[in-house]
């Protein structure tokens, strides 16, 4: 048997060189590659103006379009799917006017600053969700809509040029909420994610398969616009970015619904202050304290000099509140869409030289805790700085608190709460509000005092 499979092995190859002489003898070579002959260049505001019919009319109603026209496109890819895993066989291109979606039968090949040239005749014309995108032959999707399939970029894009620098447009989230942006390169500024969304992912690359996710993305005057990333996207297991920055994308549509579309997640610059942060330094110690916050207008953020209100989970901070004419601190999860609130109440240090005497007064109502969760804990820190909220020590006081049982809006005293006697020290009192939309009881506090013990 060994014997034969080497025959055969010879066989072939002896007519493999056989078949290989007979074409150099016959002075033949291999048939030249096509070249690439570009049409008209026309822009892509003109391209994308040829399906302008179609998308006035309901959805169910539209019909691809055929680019018959000897045209071609010239352009700087500003997105594409060979950066970080948020496109899947599509890339952008934009020359000025405006911008285009390109779906590939493939991976595309493209990349980022590459200038192109793309013959558009033949190729069609739908839309997804009231967003244009260019491709090949028309098809039925698996819920009965037309749509159209991806097309062959080497037969129909010639890369002149690689490595061009892009230059995204700089906008505000009202500006990109219209048509002419839709397909564009834009940079966002002075925005953050939603107070809700904090501690979120970018998507769910954990669920199976995973899962795309809309975050929602705002300015500091409440407009807001949707962040859409694909469960395979890189960096779509990452936790948001909390804080306030800019950010680098595409515009894109569905339905209604004008969206954002990360490109490079280098381009996520986001660790400045939030909206609405005001600075609160630690105070220098002092010997008493007294506060009932009635110098406070209702519904004001409580901002006292010397003291702190944080929120660690949220966004939401202490409010003041005036009910019966007495206002008080408050903080709640009510009606927030939070999956989690902490906010701290942090006074100004105090000095441990000598016995001090705390008392204050807590209030609920609306109780909504569950199980053990209780909304609010009193806590000691001497080694609180202002900034090292997380790592400073913070023991638990023992005081009397309103209680699920205890009526609402009723002020219950806390009894008086000695502070440690410490030589030469000083320490903050924190009263911190733990809850969500869900657990939404609302707590008050009221009449914090420190005093020498008598």
């Amino acid at each position: 048997m060994k014997i034969e499979i080497k025959i055969v092995k010879y066989i072939a190859s002896v007519a493999g060189l056989l078949i290989l002489n007979s074409c150099i003898d016959n002075n033949e070579a291999p048939p030249p590659e096509k070249e690439f002959v570009a049409g008209e260049i026309v822009t892509v505001d003109q391209v994308k103006s040829l399906y302008a019919a179609e998308l006035a009319k309901p959805w169910q109603e539209r019909l691809p379009v055929q680019i018959t026209q000897d045209w071609s496109i010239k352009g700087i890819i500003t997105a594409s799917d060979k950066k970080d895993g948020n496109l899947y066989k599509e890339a952008f291109i934009e020359d000025g006017t405006t911008g285009l979606r390109m779906l590939f039968d493939a991976t595309s090949g493209l990349y980022i600053g590459d200038s192109v040239i793309v013959n558009v005749q033949d190729l069609y014309l739908g839309d997804y969700g009231n967003f244009i995108q260019m491709g090949s032959v028309p098809y039925f999707d698996s819920e009965g809509s037309i749509r159209v399939s991806g097309f062959n970029m080497d037969k129909h894009i010639l890369k002149l040029s690689i490595g061009n620098t892009t230059y995204p447009a700089t906008a505000t989230i009202t500006q990109v909420k219209s048509v002419q942006w839709l397909g564009r390169l834009v940079k966002l500024e002075n925005v953050e994610f939603n107070d809700s969304e904090i501690g979120l992912t970018w998507a769910e690359p954990d669920a199976d398969p995973p899962a795309s996710a809309n975050r929602t993305l705002v300015d500091c005057s409440d407009k807001s616009i949707i962040v859409r990333t694909s469960g395979y996207a890189s960096f779509a297991g990452e936790t948001l970015p909390a804080g306030k920055g800019s950010i680098v994308g595409i515009v894109t549509v569905f339905n209604s619904d004008y969206q954002v579309v990360v490109r490079d997640y280098s381009e996520v610059l986001m660790t400045g202050e939030r909206c609405g942060y005001v600075p609160q330094p630690l105070g220098t110690p002092v010997e008493t304290l007294s506060e009932n916050f009635s110098s406070f207008s209702d519904n004001a953020t409580i901002y006292i000099g010397g003291w702190q209100n944080l929120a660690t989970a949220g966004g939401r901070l202490w409010l003041a509140k005036t009910f019966s004419g007495n206002t008080y601190a408050q903080a709640t999860g009510y009606n927030s869409d939070l999956a989690s609130m902490v906010t701290w109440l942090i006074t100004r240090p105090v000095t441990l030289s000598t016995q001090k005497v705390l008392t204050f007064q807590t209030a609920k109502a609306y109780w909504a805790h569950t199980g053990t969760n209780f909304p609010m804990q009193v806590l000691f820190s001497t080694d609180y700085n202002g900034t090292n909220l997380a790592t400073a020590t913070w023991t638990p006081l023992t005081a009397v608190l309103a209680q699920k049982t205890d009526a609402d809006h009723t002020f219950i005293n806390s009894g008086n709460v000695n502070l440690p006697v410490m030589a030469g020290k000083s320490g903050v009192i924190a009263f911190k509000y733990t809850g969500s939309d869900s657990e939404s009881t609302t707590y008050r506090v009221d009449n914090i005092i420190v005093t020498a013990a008598k």
